[in-house]
């Protein structure tokens, strides 16, 4: 990444101690990342993670194994309960099976007697059925007794029953004859009544239409003598009229001249009025202008007072500024420190986690003689115990050492941060008015431009009051409007309109106007009298036409001839309406003479079957007797069997009752066995899956151990601070070896990993240390040539390195400038060294400004900038 490669390849300008001026924690991330320790970062991470996951699934499958303890608790008390169940289910099963033979035995003998009580119902239907048919035989008999006699009497008198028969029949055929001719005659005197209607209605007619047209004839004739006074004056008023339509021209035309008049003094009095807005106008328009040239300069009189304000406000802008800056600083400082005892808290507590495990260890170490090793799971013997005990005593001492470092370290950077934070409260108060400061400053600047504005608008605004002053003086203004109005004067006199003469006239056609109605009603009036006479002539004509049909009777000619006809027909038919009735009444009379015909004839067809009848039921009746006697003896000896049914049927209750107990009790333990033989089935799962789960559990804890050794491994105290402290040797020989050129060996650096604390013990770090001929010295304490020498020395080292780790040789070497601070031995030495590194580089880039430098290599890349071109480029080589 850049952060590793501006540490070592790449010596950028100006950042050549970008590695040296790094804090010890800042240096081992980047030799953590030259080295690519980020690899065991992630495998420690992962190892982690797996612990977790197999811790997680431990407690899982310790949860999982107590659940089932509980469950299995219960195995022996389901199995003693069933084998109870199962005894005590086969008592059961024969007390019913004992129940049910004896219910069976009753069912068959109450079945029995419910048969008996089904005959006796069918004996009972049946009695009832044949003692009705006996009496149906009775009753037959005695119709027909009955009838045998109403025969008898009928043909004694059957030559009187014959006679009036034959009457009857003779009476209705004329009755027949006759009612056709009444018939007949009713519809012609329906026909002459209708006729005789229309006739009546016709003659009526005529006689309304004689009334209407003599009433017509009177009206219209009143009609025209009303209008024949107003036509004897047909001659005046045509005379008068004449007048008046010409007064109504004239009037009309003086109209026109009135509303043209009106509107060339309304469009005058517009005009006026406008010039006279115009006039108030400017002098409105001029009263502001004074009133603004007053104000801009009373305003420009303010200029000098405000420009030093504005000064003032400027030099405290400035001030409260600097201490924002000074604010802002100790922010950015203050978000480090929290970096920093985030990161240290961080560490402090996966120190104390990694010292909980250390002792937990040393607790396990500490158990019985069997225990495998804490640390690599092997078995245990005297000797391997001792030393396990002595290693994790070693590491528990160097853990609660790092954690003392720590907490110190944590207690100086809060109190750091929090005077930090005091300084940074008073700084906030101290700034609390700038952004005021600033509005009252953009205010006051504002506000002075526009002042300096108001000079140039104060000769503008002067310019044009004195421009209005003379457009008033010599009403030079609207002049469109003053030549509109001198044309309305003109046209005004020209047209010479006189209101007089106009109301004049106006009053002559007012004395006038009431012959416009009398001429109107004197056309309507002619119009009207010509009507009228054409419809007397009409009516009179109508009623002459209505008095000759009433004297001649000319009307229903028609109707008149049919009735003639009717009368013909009526006196041809010759019906006697006193014989009809006549012969109805003989008919009534022997209307009873046809119903006794008829019995006569039935009696007859009756008599010789009448006897057989007889003894048929005569014989039936005594075969009913003898049935009903049988039914009454097998009734009598059923009945004395169905008594015995109330018994059966209480004994049939009781058991049944009993064996529906028995049967609700077996059932009951049937359920609770099938319950205890899924409970018990369900154990016996419980405890197969119990070994499983144990067996698992033990893999699963052995996993969880492994993962946490190799998280311990990978971490930063394991196989990456091997590496570190490895590759450090190597980083400060080969920046020695370089050192050693450059300074002919008075300068040498030294990497230190652990440091002393004041209270004792020791801490990892990663310090730089510079030694010379006098002595150990701080890095800030070497001349800037002395400092750059050593920094290129352990920039080139960093960079073997990392060739080095990564397996392939490390191709470029970057050097941008820095080599000013070098005197000329210094420079002379630096190139040198450059020269002899250059071999472990296939391409060596430096920029540069020395002459002195760029003479010492053959390949130059000149960058020249010009004015109008822009920067080019040229590639020169010296042999």
């Amino acid at each position: 990444d850049y952060d590793t490669f501006v540490n070592s390849a790449f010596i950028v300008q100006g950042r050549a101690d970008e590695f040296t001026q790094k804090n010890a924690r800042q240096r081992k991330e980047v030799l953590g990342r030259i080295l690519g320790l980020g690899r065991y970062d992630q495998l420690q991470g992962m190892a982690r993670v797996r612990y977790q996951e197999h811790q997680r699934q431990s407690e899982t499958l310790q949860t999982r194994l107590s659940e089932l303890d509980a469950e299995l608790v219960k195995r022996e008390g389901y199995e003693s309960e069933l084998r109870a169940v199962d005894d005590h289910l086969a008592l059961l099963g024969c007390e019913v099976s004992s129940r049910e033979k004896a219910q069976a035995k009753l069912e068959a003998q109450r079945l029995e007697l419910v048969q008996a009580r089904q005959r006796v119902a069918e004996l009972e239907r049946e009695q009832r059925r044949v003692a009705d048919r006996e009496q149906q035989v009775s009753a037959e008999l005695e119709n027909l007794r009955e009838q045998q006699r109403q025969d008898s009497e009928i043909l004694a008198a059957a030559e009187s029953i014959e006679r009036d028969f034959a009457t009857y029949n003779q009476l209705h055929t004329q009755i027949d004859l006759i009612e056709q001719k009444a018939q007949k005659h009713g519809e012609l005197e329906v026909h002459r009544r209708q006729l005789e209607e229309r006739i009546a209605q016709a003659r009526q007619e005529v006689e309304r239409q004689q009334e209407r047209w003599a009433a017509t004839l009177g009206e219209r004739q009143r009609q025209l003598d009303e209008h024949q006074a107003l036509l004897n004056r047909e001659q005046t008023i045509a005379i008068r009229y004449a007048q008046f339509k010409t007064l109504s021209e004239q009037i009309q035309a003086l109209e026109q001249a009135r509303i043209r008049y009106e509107d060339l003094l309304s469009e005058r009095r517009r005009l006026e009025h406008e010039l006279s807005l115009a006039e108030e106008h400017r002098k409105n328009q001029r009263q502001a202008l004074s009133k603004q040239l007053a104000q801009l300069e009373r305003a420009t009189s303010e200029e000098e007072t405000l420009a030093t304000h504005i000064h003032q406000l400027q030099a405290q802008r400035t001030q409260l500024q600097a201490k924002a800056e000074e604010r802002d600083r100790l922010k950015d400082e203050g978000s480090d420190l929290n970096a920093q005892i985030t990161e240290r808290q961080q560490k402090l507590r996966a120190e104390e986690e990694e010292l909980a495990n250390e002792r937990q260890q040393a607790q396990t170490l500490a158990g019985p003689d069997d225990a495998n090793c804490p640390l690599c799971g092997s078995a245990l013997d005297a000797e391997h115990r001792q030393q396990v005990a002595a290693e994790l005593s070693q590491r528990e001492e160097r853990r609660q050492e790092r954690i003392a470092v720590l907490g110190s370290e944590l207690a100086t950077l809060d109190d750091q941060l929090q005077k930090m934070r005091a300084h940074y409260k008073t700084l906030g108060e101290k700034i609390a008015p700038l952004q005021q400061v600033h509005q009252e400053l953009v205010t006051g600047e504002t506000r002075l431009a526009q002042i300096r504005e108001s000079a140039a608008e104060a000769q503008s605004l002067a310019e044009q009051l004195a421009a209005l002053d003379r457009e008033l003086s010599d009403q030079s203004y609207a002049p469109q409007e003053r030549e509109h109005l001198h044309k309305l004067a003109g046209e005004i006199e020209l047209l010479a309109y006189s209101s007089s003469e106009h109301e004049a006239l106006g009053q002559k056609l007012a004395e006038l106007r009431p012959v416009e109605a009398e001429y109107a009603r004197l056309q309507n009036a002619n119009s009207q009298a010509k009507r009228i006479k054409s419809e007397q002539a009409e009516a009179q004509a109508q009623l002459e036409r209505a008095n000759c049909q009433l004297a001649e009777a000319g009307y229903a000619q028609e109707e008149r001839k049919q009735l003639g006809q009717v009368e013909q027909q009526i006196a041809a038919l010759g019906y006697d309406s006193a014989e009809h009735q006549r012969l109805r009444l003989q008919h009534d009379d022997l209307r009873d003479s046809a119903r006794q015909f008829e019995r006569l004839q039935h009696a007859r067809q009756r008599r010789s079957s009448s006897g057989e009848s007889r003894v048929r039921y005569e014989a039936e009746a005594s075969t009913l007797a003898e049935q009903l006697q049988t039914i009454k003896k097998e009734k009598e000896a059923l009945h004395e069997r169905a008594g015995e049914s109330e018994n059966v049927d209480r004994q049939l209750d009781e058991n049944q009752a009993q064996l529906e107990k028995l049967r609700i009790e077996r059932d009951q333990h049937l359920q609770r066995r099938g319950n205890l033989e899924a409970l018990c089935a369900r154990c016996a799962e419980l405890a197969q899956e119990q070994d499983r789960l144990r067996e698992k559990l033990q893999g699963t804890q052995r996993q969880a151990w492994i993962y946490q050794q190799l998280d311990k491994a990978f971490g930063k105290d394991g196989i990456q601070a091997l590496i570190i402290e490895n590759a450090v040797p190597q980083i400060a020989e080969e920046a020695n070896a370089i050192l050693a050129r450059l300074t002919d060996n008075r300068i040498q650096v030294a990497f230190e990993s652990l440091r002393d604390l004041k209270k004792g013990g020791t801490r990892e770090t990663l310090d730089v240390k510079i030694a010379d001929e006098v002595g150990e010295r701080s890095y800030h304490l070497y001349s800037g040539g002395e400092a750059f020498r050593t920094n290129f020395a352990l920039r080139i080292a960093l960079s073997k390195v990392l060739a080095m780790r990564s397996g392939t040789r490390l191709h470029t070497l970057f050097i941008d400038e820095g080599f000013g601070t070098q005197d000329e031995q210094g420079l002379e030495q630096l190139i040198e060294a450059i020269q002899k590194v250059s071999e472990d580089f296939k391409k060596v880039l430096i920029v540069t400004h020395l002459d002195q430098l760029k003479a010492a290599f053959p390949v130059q890349i000149e960058v020249t900038k010009h004015p109008d071109l822009g920067s080019r480029f040229s590639v020169t080589q010296h042999a």
